[in-house]
């Protein structure tokens, strides 16, 4: 098992990821990047998900510490890899 945890997020973007903010959510962890990757797709499929008032709604999985490191503000998520996205 890996010492960091891996946190799935949501975030409302603009249509192409540059700039991004997390949803007011709950942020749901894992102990393994393969666990959250199977539970990108049913995020993206949540209310909260659904309901965003963004272009597209962007689910990451992330270690604890970098999501930690992106705090509230506006993000660039175009610098990640494995973004999953659902455009309306």
């Amino acid at each position: 098992m890996s010492a960091a945890l891996i946190a799935l997020a949501l975030f409302g973007c603009s249509d192409d990821g540059s700039a991004c903010e997390r949803l007011p959510i709950p942020v749901q962890t894992y102990e393994t990047r393969a666990a959250c990757a199977a539970r990108l797709d049913d995020a993206l499929a949540t209310q909260d998900a659904l309901r965003a008032d963004a272009p597209t709604v962007y689910a990451q999985c992330l270690t604890t510490r970098q999501l930690a490191a992106l705090g509230k503000g506006t993000v660039d998520l175009t610098r990640f890899n494995d973004v999953r996205f659902a455009a309306r």
